[in-house]
């Protein structure tokens, strides 16, 4: 049997009822619910959803509560996690400044050159 449902994805099941955008959207959020996140414990591709806003990793066993269909981190952790990120642009930032300053030359005094004087030709008669 073939794969009836090659563009619109599980949204096929609705068939031509509810509209188009309503079945895209549909097919969307199921596809972020109904695929594997990273496990914020273990950091392996292995936590999938169980339940509403239930979410269990296969490889380490850990349960976090979420949001209902894409896990996300919690308000904490997403706050350390923008600190430190803030931090690492600010080292790379004084790096650079750093790196930038000993590449310089000395500046050495400018040579202006004279401008060339035109000679004029004199012309043929």
């Amino acid at each position: 049997m073939s794969k009836r449902t090659k563009k619109v994805g599980t949204s096929g099941r609705l068939g031509p009822r509810y509209g188009v955008r309503i079945r895209k959207r549909i097919a969307d959020v199921e596809a972020v619910s109904k695929g594997r996140h990273e496990c914020p414990k273990c950091r392996v591709v292995a936590m999938q959803r169980k339940a509403s806003g239930i979410y269990e990793c296969k490889h380490c066993g850990a349960m976090m509560a979420s949001s209902s269909y894409m896990p996300t981190p919690p308000a904490a952790i997403r706050r350390e996690i923008a600190e430190v990120l803030a931090k690492a642009e600010d080292k790379e930032a004084e790096v650079e400044v750093v790196e930038e300053t000993e590449e310089l030359p000395k500046e050495q005094p400018e040579v202006k050159e004279k401008p060339k004087k035109r000679v004029k030709k004199a012309k043929k008669e």
